[in-house]
């Protein structure tokens, strides 16, 4: 166990820093009359036991909040302040906030400012945590404008440092956490700190105890110089804990505290800030290139995004470290971090550096629905990768319906198609795209108007929409999911207006097939007013058995079924009584007939009011689910199949690097 002792002439307290200390906890709250135990929900269930057991006294109370940045707010702080009021918390009361940056953040902002100040302590349980937020008495909320805006400087009564902790914490967080870490070594002359992150990478990333112990004394020592020096920020020696930070406060704005961690944005801020300090002349190309690669070292990923210039100025000018006009960067220079007010043109210079890495869109026009997908990818040798997902949403606009009685897209359809459009544009630009790709398929394929849409969209909203066939679309789908899996598969995708399958390998695709039936189609032919008796169900498979009969020529191969988009995906949402999409629970699910089944007795027993309100079926799709189950079902009797693997990957991800 190491101990630190932060201190000046207006405050003391202790860090204390070891494995299995949670529980001394109880030796500090013997002197308050009540105290609250503030963590997150995932924090809650991971650490229940240690946690419950803490709890067995009288005067312990617990308040969970959702996990995320984007709950770090007022309103937030409001709920728990209510709680607290409620239950008759005092100026003798104590507030523990057990978790990451957030409930650190959040916890001491509360402590701040209920009856004008209560004590708090702090548990971290992130390395970032650990090594950044529960230290330096800086705490706040976030607001719509910026990050930690609202906020105080105020000190803990103590940090608890358990590295047990750290046995759970996600490969990402951890990353992020250490991309602070190796911030703290760029601020000391002396190398040391620096060169010990190069050595012990291997101990480190495998929490060798030793290591990560010294490790967190090491950055929490640094960090203690810095806010004993200057706790307030008032002699400019503590604003050198910022670097990166400008940057970083901008990126996490524009991904709206959700799409990127902390961490690090703070490690592409560092590099943002150290290519300024090499623009400036003040280090060379090797002293930057070392940074980098010590981000490397630790599969950190640090190159800056390209965002458009005056958005990424705009951003920058919000952030609380700035004044009037000027944008305050932490520089490099001779040696020594310092603040300097840096001209916009070098902003900008620099920013441009970086255009291989860039924001790209993708808009899928379907039959059914409209959706968006946001990433940030990079350009090499002419080849595009997704690096990072950030946003993904989904609106419904029946662009198809009627279109086979009339055949042709409807007025109605096309202005709910344009206005979903018009917002999704509008999403795009505030979070920095610089291109933009949208696609149509069946519906605007087959409709005699369907060119006459897209040239609107073209003309009124400036986005350029390629209308795709279907085969296109399935080798967008199969692709995606083709870099994830090995051997033979078949990638299958039911949409609105057609129903597209892919078979292949690593090596080339064998058999691409684009059906024209969907979901939508399938309805309005047979069951247009909800009619589902034993004669239309009969009637609309025997159409499906015909229509994909051609399909039994591989029902005596061996390969994967891969289902993606909303058919399948909502099946699964069924199956496992999912309130929301959850991504994680979805993916590589496995769909079997026995469940297919199951649900479709459970959705032809219910009238459409009822359906709706199924757990794990949206309510824009009851309309449409049974007719998306049948080409399930019948698809898998001709293949003579059992299951399917679902992929929340598809033709948006092939997109998403398609050069256009």
């Amino acid at each position: 166990m190491r101990k630190l002792e932060i201190k000046d002439r207006n405050f003391k307290y202790d860090i204390i820093i070891g494995k299995n200390i949670f529980e001394t906890l109880s030796n500090d709250i013997t002197n308050y009359d009540k105290v609250l135990i503030l963590t997150n929900k995932t924090i809650a269930k991971l650490y229940d036991n240690i946690i419950n057991k803490f709890m067995d006294n009288s005067k312990i109370y617990f308040f969970e909040i959702e996990d995320g940045e984007k709950y770090k707010t007022l309103s937030t702080a409001t709920e728990i302040i209510d709680y607290m009021i409620k239950l008759n918390f005092s100026r003798k009361s104590l507030i523990i906030s057990i978790g990451g940056g957030v409930i650190c953040d959040i916890g001491g902002f509360v402590a701040s400012i209920y009856m004008r100040g209560i004590d708090f302590i702090q548990v971290p349980t992130s390395l970032l945590a650990q090594v950044d937020a529960s230290i330096g008495g800086k705490v706040a909320v976030n607001h719509e404008k910026g990050k930690n805006l609202l906020g105080f400087f105020n000190n803990p009564k103590k940090v608890l440092i358990d590295i047990t902790f750290l046995k759970t914490l996600p490969k990402e967080e951890f990353k992020s956490g250490m991309c602070e870490v190796i911030k703290h070594s760029l601020l000391l002359k002396n190398p040391d700190y620096f060169n010990f992150l190069k050595r012990y990478f291997v101990e480190i990333s495998n929490l060798n105890e030793d290591k990560i112990v010294e490790m967190i004394y090491e950055s929490c020592k640094i960090k203690k110089e810095f806010v004993e020096n200057d706790f307030c920020e008032s002699n400019g020696k503590r604003v050198c804990l910022n670097l990166g930070h400008t940057y970083a406060h901008a990126l996490e704005n524009l991904y709206n505290y959700t799409g990127i961690p902390h961490g690090i944005a703070v490690a592409k801020g560092v590099i943002f800030e150290l290519n300024l300090s090499h623009n400036l002349g003040y280090i060379s190309k090797n002293q930057l290139n070392q940074v980098k690669e010590l981000f490397e070292l630790y599969n950190i990923d640090s190159t800056p995004v390209y965002i458009e210039n005056n958005l990424l100025i705009e951003k920058m000018r919000k952030d609380k470290k700035n004044s009037e006009e000027k944008i305050n960067f932490v520089i490099k220079k001779e040696g020594e971090l310092k603040s300097l007010a840096i001209e916009q043109a070098l902003i900008i210079q620099t920013n441009s550096q970086f255009k291989q890495r860039y924001l790209k869109a993708v808009i899928d026009i379907g039959s059914n629905s409209c959706r968006l997908y946001i990433a940030e990818v990079e350009k090499k040798d002419n080849i595009l990768r997704t690096i990072r997902p950030l946003h993904k949403e989904l609106a419904v606009s029946r662009l198809a319906k009627n279109i086979n009685i009339t055949g042709e897209l409807s007025k109605e359809s096309m202005n709910i198609t344009y206005e979903v459009m018009k917002k999704f544009k509008q999403k795009a630009i505030s979070m920095g795209v610089t291109e933009i790709v949208a696609f149509a398929t069946s519906a605007t394929r087959e409709a005699k108007n369907g060119t006459t849409f897209v040239q609107k969209i073209k003309d009124e909203l400036n986005i350029d929409i390629l209308i795709i066939s279907g085969e296109m679309e399935a080798k967008l789908s199969f692709n995606a999911n083709n870099i994830q899996n090995f051997g033979k598969i078949a990638t299958l995708d039911v949409g609105g207006g057609s129903t597209e399958i892919t078979f292949g390998d690593a090596t080339e695709i064998s058999y691409v097939k684009s059906f024209p039936i969907g979901v939508v189609k399938l309805k309005e032919m047979f069951f247009e007013n909800e009619t589902y008796t034993d004669e239309t169900l009969a009637s609309a498979q025997n159409y499906l058995r015909g229509f994909f009969e051609e399909l039994t020529r591989f029902s005596k191969e061996s390969f994967k079924i891969i289902g993606v988009a909303g058919t399948v995906t909502t099946n699964v949402s069924v199956a496992k009584q999912l309130p929301n999409f959850i991504e994680k629970e979805i993916h590589n699910f496995i769909l079997t007939k026995e469940i297919l089944e199951k649900n479709l007795k459970l959705y032809l027993s219910k009238e459409i009011e009822e359906r709706k309100k199924i757990v794990g079926l949206e309510e824009n799709r009851a309309d449409l689910i049974i007719s998306g189950t049948l080409i399930l079902l019948i698809m898998l009797e001709k293949l003579e199949k059992h299951e399917i693997t679902v992929s929340t990957i598809d033709n948006l991800d092939g997109a998403m690097v398609l050069n256009i």
